[in-house]
């Protein structure tokens, strides 16, 4: 007789059940919802900016007042928390979010101009002030991290520009109609040209930044002929986002801002120079080569003209310029605000007036250089219309060097063109960021809610595509 075999069971062993069976499903619907969530905050990002009036004629918010990080901060912070959770069930998420903290140049430099902000709360003259900077900032420098760390998936980049671009549906009608002096209540309350959500100047930098991406999902869908799409899907899509970044330019020039048409007409001018030498380092340039981006150049350049030409206001502000050129008065009052700010920096050049002091120090300053024509009794300066030199005057300058290392070294990322995201995908990025240097040198985007959020979106893009950052 047979010996009985050890450990013989008549019934088979049931295999072991998974200890959390719901961290598989988290799993399989992350990049869904991730992709769902950041198409909704860019896509909805511009809207808390509307300014209203009460029927009485009162202000009741505006783009430069407090309520435009109503929701960008909370929502930024709220992105935060789902991130941190979902680090919990992502193991690979997990390894390149430690790599990316340890090992990522550019979020080193940020923390070193945060710390270098948070040291200038010792020299503020309202500190309350500067401490709600200081949490401003630390909700976007923790959007930064989760950008950078989830843009090398492609499809939650192609979610956040969704959402930036098709955003422009709702801003580029609300300004024609204002162009044709259409008012409505709380949506239009000041008559054009095109002043859409309270002001032309941040309704002309937010068309500005956003039009070379809706030109890349156009030419994105144009060249994507290995999708299983079908050919007259993906020809609506070119035509739809062609005639948005054309509505979106018409709607540049009747804003009539100056700053918006200059960075239009630096990133038209230096974008073929950069598609040219990016060419040239992976391929000796054909002569097909040459004649496209000389058409696509000239294509180019007669639009602007053409826009300048049906547009006369904006024609009369830009030769108005033009006939300055040469002269302090083309500066108009800004040689005011950088004159008396350079007596104030010179004061103050390390530690600066603390963050977010600019407007209270500045009336000890107004009279040093030239008297300020803009400060009133009933006109108060709040900003001094050049980014650069209020971080140095807030913030020392040491912060405003790490700065401009941080914002060189996204153009550096560029120039190596080490992207493994699309390898058209750096063009939109160069251009708006060559609006964005042009910008801060004459106005304020780092002191307006949305502007200074998509600063830290087009550092998320360039520190987000480096190599090595893709599993």
């Amino acid at each position: 007789m047979a010996k009985k075999r050890k450990n013989h069971h008549p019934y088979p062993k049931q295999q072991k059940k998974v200890a959390f069976p719901f961290v598989a499903r988290l799993r399989c619907y992350d990049e869904p919802f991730f992709s769902g969530l950041l198409f909704c905050f860019f896509f909805l990002a511009p809207l808390p900016f509307i300014s209203g009036f009460t029927p009485a004629g009162r202000i009741m918010f505006t783009l430069y007042d407090l309520p435009k990080y109503a929701f960008l901060c909370p929502a930024a912070f709220f992105i935060g928390f789902c991130f941190v959770f979902s680090l919990s069930y992502h193991q690979e998420r997990w390894v390149r979010t430690i790599n990316f903290l340890g090992n990522n140049t550019g979020l080193k430099l940020l923390l070193l101009f945060f710390a270098l902000q948070t040291l200038s709360l010792t020299a503020a003259l309202v500190w309350q002030n500067a401490v709600l900077q200081l949490l401003i900032y630390l909700s976007f420098i923790q959007l930064f991290i989760v950008l950078a760390v989830l843009f090398p998936q492609r499809h939650l980049l192609y979610a956040s520009l969704y959402g930036t671009v098709l955003s422009l549906l709702i801003f580029c009608p609300l300004g024609i109609l204002q162009f044709f002096k259409v008012q409505l209540p709380f949506l239009l309350p000041i008559s054009g040209p095109a002043s859409t959500l309270g002001y032309r100047n941040p309704a002309a930098h937010y068309l500005v930044l956003n039009l070379p991406f809706a030109l890349y999902l156009a030419h994105h869908f144009w060249r994507d002929d290995k999708k299983k799409s079908h050919p007259g899907w993906r020809l609506f899509m070119v035509m739809f986002f062609a005639s948005l970044s054309l509505v979106a330019l018409a709607h540049t020039f009747m804003t009539t801002t100056r700053t918006a048409i200059l960075a239009l007409l630096l990133y038209s001018i230096l974008l073929p120079v950069f598609y040219l030498f990016q060419r040239r380092k992976r391929q000796s340039l054909s002569l097909r080569v040459w004649i496209t981006t000389g058409i696509a150049t000239i294509t180019v350049a007669i639009l602007i003209i053409g826009s300048l030409a049906v547009f006369p206001r904006s024609r009369a502000r830009v030769m108005s310029s033009v006939r300055k050129i040469g002269s302090l008065s083309i500066l108009e009052a800004r040689r005011y605000h950088w004159g008396n700010t350079l007596y104030m920096i010179k004061e103050h050049p390390w530690r600066g007036v603390g963050l977010g002091n600019w407007r209270f120090a500045y009336p000890l300053y107004m009279h040093r250089y030239a008297r300020d024509s803009c400060f009133t009794f009933k006109v108060q300066v709040k900003k001094s219309h050049n980014d650069y030199l209020q971080i140095a005057a807030e913030c020392g300058l040491g912060a405003l060097f790490i700065f401009l290392c941080l914002w060189g070294r996204q153009f550096y990322l560029l120039w190596k063109n080490d992207r493994q995201l699309d390898v058209y995908a750096h063009y939109p990025l160069f251009c708006s960021l060559v609006a964005f240097s042009v910008i801060m040198m004459f106005s304020f985007p780092l002191q307006m809610g949305y502007s200074r959020m998509f600063f830290f979106y087009l550092l998320a893009l360039g520190e987000g595509g480096q190599r090595g950052s893709k599993l």
